[in-house]
């Protein structure tokens, strides 16, 4: 009876453990649309680029955000250091849907033109547009694996007890 119970809560302990570490997995998107915006503690100038239109763009199952989403900001932030604005906080934007993206965008840009004291500056589609990145396989994966193992210390040995 004994072993019966103990067999039915390590049937349990696997499957529940099993169901938390399954993960959403990563689904390819045709169309999605963004934009970015940088702004800087040192500077009143704010940059918005153009709602563009990004192809076959990875999005994750389970939340709907953009994979990699970050490196989309790194590309306007490399973008205006080149242009001579280093160090500039920049934020990337991007929706399934147009509309709901082009609100975003006007809330934003209405919100540093009530503010005032800010000079915006639109950047071109002709002059910068977004990259698509493509998506890694596992990225967690890949981080633990980069990230170099740690063995443990072996003890030094007791000296025998002397007497």
């Amino acid at each position: 009876m004994k072993k019966i119970i103990y067999i039915i809560i390590a049937i349990l302990c696997m499957a529940s453990t099993v169901s938390i570490t399954a993960k959403g997995g990563e689904e390819m998107v045709l169309k999605m649309y963004a934009f970015g915006v940088s702004t800087s503690f040192n500077d009143s100038t704010v940059f918005f680029t153009e709602i563009q239109e990004l192809d076959s763009a990875w999005v994750e199952s389970k939340t709907g955000f953009i994979v990699s989403r970050d490196n989309y900001s790194y590309q306007l932030r490399d973008h205006l250091a080149s242009k001579g604005y280093p160090k500039r906080t920049c934020i990337f934007i991007s929706g399934k849907d147009l509309k709901d993206v082009a609100k975003k965008y006007d809330k934003l840009k209405s919100r540093y033109v009530k503010k005032g004291g800010s000079d915006i500056l639109l950047i071109d589609k002709s002059e910068f547009t977004f990259k698509t990145i493509a998506a890694a396989q596992n990225n967690s994966q890949q981080e633990e694996s980069a990230k170099p193992k740690k063995h443990k210390k072996e003890k030094p040995a007791k000296a025998p007890a002397r007497k």
